[in-house]
């Protein structure tokens, strides 16, 4: 019992002076002292800490003041009292938890730049925005690919059209037309992305990939380097030039 009421927020003197008093009934100040062995000046501040929980109420009798603790009913209306706090200090704690998430989902407050070196490091950047539900936007060109890397990065473009069907999502390219890119892109692909070229003679230094609010900047030239720039408002600015891009070319190539 005294653990259930220590439960509920009171404390071993005030679970003493309540218990004394019920048996006792109305009593004065000296009388639930000595019923409670609790010393009379103590009494007094257990008292007003009993009456603000409403558990105690006061009278008079001969002129003297006299206390009764209240019906023991009175703990079942504390901790209803005590369930309605905590329900809406939850729900304030969830508005509050909401506007948090909400702030953290929006990472144009905020950007975040990695640098990566490698073919591997470098690859696995891209197979990891492939897996967005989103589409993928890139810019890329044969021209600057290694000639001793053609079959690994075969290899690479497979893994990322696989990861990409498992995310049902597509990948838009636009990029420079040579007989590579057909060997980098099979036909069995081709439910998973879309071409469009660039016309002839232009190739771009580096590749260029946006997803939901990733920007990946790779380059192949004297090694592999990969930065990611996380900002949904970069992203989604380069999506928007690369719409606008898009648009302007031809499905044909060049």
């Amino acid at each position: 019992m005294r653990k259930e009421l220590k439960g509920i927020g009171l404390s071993d003197k005030e679970i003493d002076l309540y218990l004394a008093g019920l048996k006792s009934g109305k009593a004065t100040a000296q009388q639930l002292a000595e019923s409670s062995q609790i010393k009379r000046a103590t009494v007094y501040f257990i008292i007003d800490s009993l009456k603000k929980q409403g558990l105690v109420n006061q009278s008079f009798k001969d002129r003297k003041k006299v206390f009764e603790m209240s019906s023991p009913e009175k703990f079942l209306k504390l901790v209803k009292k005590e369930k309605s706090r905590i329900k809406k200090q939850e729900q304030d704690m969830k508005k509050i938890v909401s506007s948090l998430e909400a702030i953290a989902k929006k990472p144009e407050l905020s950007t975040d730049v990695k640098l990566y070196e490698g073919y591997e490091s470098t690859m696995d950047i891209l197979i990891e925005l492939g897996k967005t539900k989103n589409p993928t936007y890139s810019f890329y060109s044969s021209h600057f690919f290694p000639i001793e890397d053609y079959e690994k990065i075969k290899k690479t473009i497979a893994e990322f059209n696989k990861v990409k069907r498992m995310a049902k999502s597509k990948l838009y390219v636009i990029t420079d037309y040579l007989p590579l890119t057909s060997k980098f892109f099979p036909s069995a692909d081709e439910d998973i992305r879309e071409f469009r070229f660039l016309p002839k003679g232009v190739k771009l230094p580096a590749m260029v990939d946006v997803s939901e609010d990733k920007v990946t900047l790779t380059s192949v030239q004297g090694g592999y380097n990969c930065i990611v720039i996380q900002n949904r408002t970069i992203a989604e600015t380069l999506k928007i030039m690369h719409n606008i891009i898009w648009e302007s070319l031809s499905k044909n190539k060049q």
